[in-house]
């Protein structure tokens, strides 16, 4: 097939939601691209804005760790993308591959996807669905961010692409802020950084339920449990700086340009117990200056008068908030037995989605479980039952080490 009278469709490399990715040559430029066709089935006035705001997001980044996009145009009933062709895998391919990696293998995939964002965010864009199947590991070692069509233009308030109160998204990598209905902004993208961290290190993402309502309570609620529970070398340095892009207030993480960067925590950051002294450090670049970042802001243990309001308020606004979605269609529960709950793009031997470009590394030892008392999905206080609202229930993830 022909396409824009210049792209010789040939194999596909992926399909999902908004379209269909293809590898393809550009007959003009005697280049090998892959091209993104909207699906027939999506060719509504929503999903047209919405492939078309892709493209555009698409073109206005110019950076070695953002997918590029080369052209844009019609056909038949819908729309083409012309992209860079990406020769490597997903981040969720080299999990499923290798299982959980090297702290520093994977510190240096987040670093890299965080300079794209950095790019991103300098000219107002938000992704609004980092997750491991949206990060491509390039033959070369370049990672490179994907799919960019459920952006957000943070000065465009002209339209707007859901309805008020919905949320786009994965709900395994969505921030506490989204959570709770807020506008996704700059650290929104950061702390889905630290969700993929977490899940790079450990197999699975920091939260882990049947329903999405219970996944996003934990995100608002829950402190996920540290990664050196199931391998103890990550303690120390490591956690600190994960814990540092998982915080809960959006002001108190790094920015994207300051992970990039290679910026550390202020503090050792830790839920539970100090760093031991046997630690992994952070690696960092060799020519990074020193980034200042805001203190990390330790409180007192609030009264349990407070978390009993606290966490009845937002087990309500949570309710709230997915009875729009469901009713919408527009999240679904995840299946509770998959890992690596992304739609990864892959090879034509997997099934891949149609955001990555891809076509086409040292395994990491497998994680040893030591015993604790605490569950992956439990709640660090009990609250109050709510007349006529019922707080989502977790439920136990697989145990560490046994997909």
């Amino acid at each position: 097939m022909l396409v824009g009278d210049r792209y010789r469709l040939g194999d596909p490399l992926g399909r999902g939601g908004m379209g269909e990715v293809y590898r393809a040559v550009d007959q003009v430029l005697d280049r090998q691209v892959a091209v993104k066709l909207m699906l027939p089935v999506r060719n509504t006035l929503a999903a047209t804005e919405r492939f078309q705001r892709e493209a555009r997001a698409a073109a206005a980044l110019n950076d070695p760790h953002v997918v590029a996009a080369f052209d844009f145009g019609s056909h038949g009933d819908g729309f083409y993308l012309a992209m860079e062709l990406v020769e490597g895998r997903t981040a969720s391919q080299e999990l499923k591959r290798h299982g959980p990696l090297p702290a520093d293998r994977a510190v240096d995939i987040i670093r890299q996807a965080a300079a794209g964002l950095a790019a991103a965010h300098r000219i107002g864009i938000v992704h609004r669905d980092i997750k491991p199947g949206n990060l491509l590991l390039a033959d070369d070692g370049t990672v490179k961010v994907a799919d960019f069509g459920i952006v957000r233009f943070l000065n465009d308030t002209t339209t707007t692409l859901t309805a008020t109160g919905q949320i786009v998204g994965t709900s395994h990598y969505l921030s506490p802020e989204r959570a709770l209905g807020k506008p996704a902004e700059a650290p929104s993208d950061v702390y889905a950084l630290g969700c993929v961290l977490y899940q790079l290190v450990t197999g699975h993402p920091p939260f882990l339920a049947d329903e999405p309502a219970s996944i996003m309570y934990q995100h608002v609620e829950t402190t996920a449990i540290p990664p050196s529970d199931i391998r103890p070398e990550l303690s120390g340095e490591f956690e600190s700086f994960l814990f540092w892009l998982l915080a809960k207030d959006p002001t108190q993480r790094p920015t994207a340009a300051q992970i990039a960067n290679g910026a550390r925590p202020p503090v050792i950051i830790h839920p539970t117990e100090a760093a031991t002294t046997e630690s992994i450090a952070l690696p960092t670049k060799a020519d990074a200056q020193p980034v200042e970042a805001p203190p990390v802001e330790v409180s007192r243990q609030p009264s349990r008068k407070l978390l009993v309001t606290a966490g009845a308020t937002t087990a309500l606004a949570i309710a709230a908030i997915v009875g729009i979605l469901l009713d919408a269609n527009t999240l679904k529960a995840p299946a509770t037995n998959n890992l690596t709950p992304d739609s990864s793009t892959t090879t034509p031997k997997a099934t891949p989605t149609p955001s990555q470009t891809v076509a086409g590394t040292s395994a990491a030892p497998q994680p040893t479980a030591r015993s604790t008392q605490r569950s992956h999905t439990s709640k660090p206080t009990k609250t109050a039952p709510t007349k006529g609202v019922k707080k989502p229930k977790p439920s136990k993830p697989p145990h560490p080490g046994k997909p």
